[in-house]
């Protein structure tokens, strides 16, 4: 159990270094109210950042009077945190209280319990679209009327009870709201955080997703810096070390993809490849051996000194597992040739370390892209933008999947046996002047009951005759 502050506008001006060295191990902030940034928010989290206190979450005080108000809310305070760089295990919290429902009557609206829950329901959906993760601020008597005992699915759940232990499950209790901290005038909440919010919703899809929207950062367009950002605005930081541009980066890559997908709690940081190996073994997740396949989301380990299996020297680089096909393992790297970059190796290729495999949420088994492939061309999947956000929804890479299809598509083709060709139509002959007066002479004696157009026992047939007659100009 661990023991924290919530703040707001109301503490005034804190002197963070006293609060640090008064023991307080993190901090929940208020964020906003209606579509309004609090005042303090900006000068709290840099401040709290800099003494190496963790920003658990943020709160944002709901005067929604529909649910449409509650999406902008929730839209607004994960705006906020991404202003202020907060990464994605930071839980954004919705609190709904006794003064939504005052003001909301002052407006002309009479919420009712199922406002609130609804409310809650759709504040939390969003946040979760957006990678944050999502919890309710609630006390007992809004657990039991108002919430009627059912809060949102997967929500971390912030009780507010101070009659002493928690008298529901929660992951954190705000246990009075007359506490003392040093560096803080008057009273502030307290609360207890009971450590079961560890964040194994975080999927290596996501993980994988966040490490490819790094691709073509390089030193050469300057662009490795916003990495080694994320990782030094991050609290608190390994080893209390701040990386440098002129360090080897390839570790705060790996790092800073686990802050910005909120990864941290299963992947740790570092910036140290041997050191980070330390790491996974403490975490229970590092495979030492690298001759083993590996899956997406693995954390693949070099040793360049040794280029032979069984390989258990100094690791001095590191990247993740994007794709293993066919016997190969494509990874994404950052410095790789001073870039974020691909690579491409044979299973038990011989430089392999090892490998560290981190407790992700699990994912239905993906299927592979030509079955999947196959079932886009058997109409599966929808069509255009629908069939790219199922795709992607489901794990797949979209483009990928496409390029399949296409392969797919042309190499059938090219099996079909081909229709046979059809025979030119003769081509018609031009009448000649005789041929044309032959055919109007036998048109014309047939046309009259001269004859029927067939010989007789006459030397001449009629038709003969009469085109006798009409080139003679007798008829």
């Amino acid at each position: 159990m661990k023991k924290g502050i919530d703040i707001s506008y109301w503490q005034g001006n804190i002197n963070f270094d006293a609060v640090k060295k008064d023991g307080v191990e993190f901090v929940i902030i208020r964020s906003s109210y209606r579509n309004t940034e609090d005042a303090k928010l900006s000068r709290n989290i840099n401040g709290f950042n800099r003494v190496n206190i963790p920003i658990h979450g943020l709160y944002h005080f709901s005067y929604a009077l529909n649910e449409n108000d509650a999406v902008k809310e929730a839209q607004f305070i994960v705006n906020l945190a991404k202003k202020y760089g907060l990464p994605k295990n930071t839980v954004l919290f919705y609190d709904f209280e006794y003064d939504t429902v005052t003001k909301a009557k002052n407006n002309g609206v009479t919420l009712t319990p199922k406002d609130c829950q609804r409310f809650s329901e759709v504040f939390c959906k969003e946040v979760e679209k957006s990678g944050y993760r999502a919890g309710v601020y609630f006390n007992i008597d809004y657990f039991r009327n108002w919430y009627q005992r059912k809060l949102p699915q997967n929500c971390v759940k912030w009780l507010a009870d101070y009659t002493g232990g928690a008298d529901y499950p929660c992951d954190y209790q705000q246990h009075t709201s007359k506490g003392t901290v040093k560096g803080i005038n008057g009273y502030v909440d307290m609360n207890y955080f009971y450590g079961r919010t560890s964040n194994m919703s975080v999927t290596a899809k996501k993980v994988i997703e966040t490490a490819r929207s790094f691709l073509g950062y390089s030193e050469a367009n300057g662009k490795f810096k916003e990495i080694l950002n994320i990782y030094n605005n991050h609290t608190p930081l390994a080893r209390g070390y701040k990386i440098k541009p002129t360090d080897h980066w390839c570790d705060c890559f790996v790092s800073a993809v686990a802050i910005k997908s909120g990864a941290t709690d299963i992947i740790g940081t570092e910036v140290g490849c041997q050191r980070h190996i330390d790491i996974f073994k403490a975490k229970g997740i590092w495979i030492e051996d690298g001759t083993v396949t590996p899956k997406m989301g693995d954390i693949i380990l070099f040793n360049w000194d040794d280029g032979v299996q069984p390989n258990d020297g100094y690791a001095d680089h590191i990247g993740f597992v994007e794709k293993v096909e066919n016997g190969y393992i494509t990874c994404i790297e950052g410095n790789k040739a001073e870039k974020v970059d691909r690579r491409v190796i044979p299973f038990k290729w011989g430089y392999i370390r090892g490998f560290a495999r981190p407790q992700y949420a699990k994912m239905q088994e993906l299927k592979s892209i030509e079955e999947v492939a196959r079932e886009v061309l058997a109409d599966k999947w929808g069509v255009g933008q629908a069939r790219k956000n199922a795709l992607e929804n489901a794990g797949y890479n979209y483009d990928e999947v496409q390029a399949k299809v296409t392969e797919i598509y042309y190499s059938e083709k090219a099996k079909k046996p081909q229709p046979e060709k059809a025979p030119e139509p003769k081509p018609v002959e031009t009448e000649t002047e005789w041929q044309k007066q032959k055919r109007e002479a036998k048109e014309y004696v047939i046309e009259h009951n001269i004859s029927d157009g067939t010989r007789g026992s006459d030397p001449l047939t009629r038709e003969e005759f009469w085109v006798i007659l009409k080139r003679l100009g007798l008829k």
